[in-house]
Formats: structure tokens, C-alpha cells, sequence
């Protein structure tokens, strides 16, 4: 069972501390160095404008594909560091804190990407028929083809940083302490939607409408963990959520900026918020159909776990 698998390796308080220091190191130093240096060169080369950021590549001149691939390094190095962290401070198998099961179980990954996927294509063509003239045709071959690889190559790893980090290694560590599922994953989906706050959908829109979407989405991959004993219908939701912003349609609040083949001038949040909440329920009974999601009430049992390893 995935949440009976915390109590593997060592668990002490101080392994969890260090541990996360030496992620944010990994993803916040080593992880954005290059995106740094890059910023520091195109300013230093006095033909940005003053106000030029990374959250306008453009601004800066950065090709957006090159854009892209310096935003997932630092998530790609987080995962490096999160390995290194349970391997050397818990000895645990990064494969006990990805799922339940014996190996990771790939069809999951892939059918919830497909399904999640054919909703944001209904969630897109809802959007469109509620306001047509807000999307625009930017479709440029060359720049797309190179999108499409470095999509499917590199965010994958992005979303599977952010799973098994907060829904895995959190939400693992904090049920030791509460002995239940349901605190860790109330505490796993607030850290998630805060880790989003310096995106610039915040400040296109506000906190007040996009932190409750953040958390939702949280609370959606958090529940999707425990009902299913592992990760892989979450990263499998996350990923193609991600690819699918990054390669259909793309906004100018968009912390992805990409060449993607729409660009959206108009986005109201309150009726994407609305789409957003009827897609996780459609999501949620056809998945708990297939997989045969017994008893939901086990999100609120408390977990048994054998004695604890020093």
C-alpha cells in the first residue's frame, strides 16, 4: 500500500529538513543558473527594454523553444535532487514514493494523459464557442515541430517533479506525523497552490480567483494518489495539462510562452475555473469506474503503520 510505504527507510525530522534544502539548492542554484545567466546576458547586451522579464521572452529576445527547455531545468535538476536525497538521507527506492505497487504501472500514466487530454479539448472548444475572437492563429512550422519535441521530452519531467514531490515525498512525510491521509493532503494542495503564487496568472488576474485553482488542482492530484495507490494517474493528468498549454494555446499571462499554435487574447478565469471543476468530477468517476475505486471514505481512515525504522 502506498501510504504503508512511508514508514520505509529512515524518517527522522532533520532527514526531511536537509532534505529539502538540498532540493530547493538543486532546482533554485543549479536548476536556474542557466535561466539566469541567459536573462543577465541578453540585459547585458543593452538591446532589451528596461522593463524586459523572463515572463516575456520575447522581451528579451530568447527564442521561446530555447525559453522553454531553460524553464524545465530547474525542475528536471529537483528531481535529480530529490533521488539523491532519499537514496543517501532515507534510503528509500525513489520507487516507493512514486506508487504503491511493485513497479510503476505506465498504462495508468498514459490513460489518464489521453483522457485528461480529450476534456481539455472539450474544455478549449468551450472556451472558443463562448468567445471566438479572442483566439488567434499563430501556427509557425519549423518553431511548432521543435515545440511538439521539447514538449513531450521535457515537461513530462517538470510535472513528475512537482508529483512526486508534493503528492509523493510531502504527502508521504507529513502522514507520519498525522497517522491519517486526509492532513497531508489538505497540506500538500495549500503548499501547491502557494508554490504558484509568483506565476503571472496571479497578477493578470488575482490571487482571489487563481490560488482556489491551484489548490483545486492540488486537491484533485492528492485524491487521485490516495484512491489509486500511487502517482501515476496524477502525473499522468499533469503532464498532458502542462504539454497541452504549451502546444494549443497560449496566453500572454501564460507562464509557458511558447510558439504554440493558438494565442488567446481573452481569458475569463471565472468560467475556466467553472470548466476546470465539471472536467476533474467527469475525470473522477471515469477513472473510478475503470480502476473499480472502492471505498472513498478510506481518504479519512488512519494509517496503521508497522513500527517505524531507525
Amino acid at each position: 500500500m502506498y501510504f504503508e510505504k512511508s514508514n520505509l527507510g529512515k524518517n527522522q525530522f532533520w532527514r526531511y529538513f536537509f532534505s529539502i534544502l538540498i532540493i530547493i539548492a538543486f532546482t533554485q542554484l543549479l536548476g536556474a543558473f542557466p535561466m539566469s545567466a541567459a536573462v543577465f546576458l541578453a540585459k547585458s547586451g543593452g538591446n532589451v527594454a528596461p522593463d524586459a522579464s523572463i515572463y516575456n521572452p520575447a522581451s528579451l529576445g530568447i527564442d521561446l523553444n530555447v525559453f522553454l527547455v531553460l524553464m524545465i531545468l530547474p525542475f528536471a535538476m529537483g528531481l535529480l535532487g530529490l533521488w539523491v536525497c532519499a537514496d543517501s538521507l532515507h534510503k528509500k527506492k525513489i520507487i516507493d514514493i512514486i506508487t504503491g505497487r511493485n513497479k510503476v504501472d505506465w498504462k495508468r500514466v498514459f490513460f489518464a494523459a489521453l483522457i485528461w487530454g480529450i476534456l481539455g479539448l472539450i474544455s478549449s472548444f468551450a472556451s472558443y464557442l463562448k468567445n471566438p475572437d479572442a483566439f488567434e492563429f499563430q501556427f509557425q512550422p519549423t518553431k511548432f515541430i521543435i515545440l511538439l519535441f521539447v514538449a513531450f521530452l521535457l515537461i513530462p519531467i517538470q510535472s513528475t517533479f512537482e508529483e512526486v514531490f508534493f503528492r509523493g515525498y510531502l504527502m508521504q512525510g507529513t502522514s507520519l506525523l498525522f497517522k491519517n491521509k486526509w492532513i497531508p493532503l489538505l497540506i500538500t494542495s495549500i503548499l501547491f497552490g502557494v508554490m504558484h503564487l509568483a506565476n503571472p496568472e496571479i497578477k493578470e488576474f488575482g490571487i482571489g480567483i487563481m490560488l482556489p485553482q491551484y489548490i483545486l488542482l492540488g486537491l484533485f492530484f492528492g485524491i487521485m494518489v490516495i484512491m489509486d495507490d500511487g502517482l501515476e494517474l496524477a502525473i499522468g493528468v499533469h503532464a498532458i495539462n502542462n504539454i497541452f498549454g504549451a502546444i494549443f494555446i497560449t496566453h500572454k499571462s501564460s507562464v509557458l510562452q511558447t510558439p504554440a499554435i493558438f494565442k488567446t487574447t481573452a481569458i475569463n478565469p471565472s468560467f475556466e475555473f467553472l470548466i476546470l471543476g465539471f472536467a476533474v468530477l467527469i475525470f473522477l468517476v471515469i477513472v473510478s469506474r475503470k480502476y473499480n475505486w472502492g471505498n472513498w471514505k478510506s481518504i479519512f481512515t488512519k494509517i496503521n503503520f508497522a513500527e517505524q525504522k531507525e
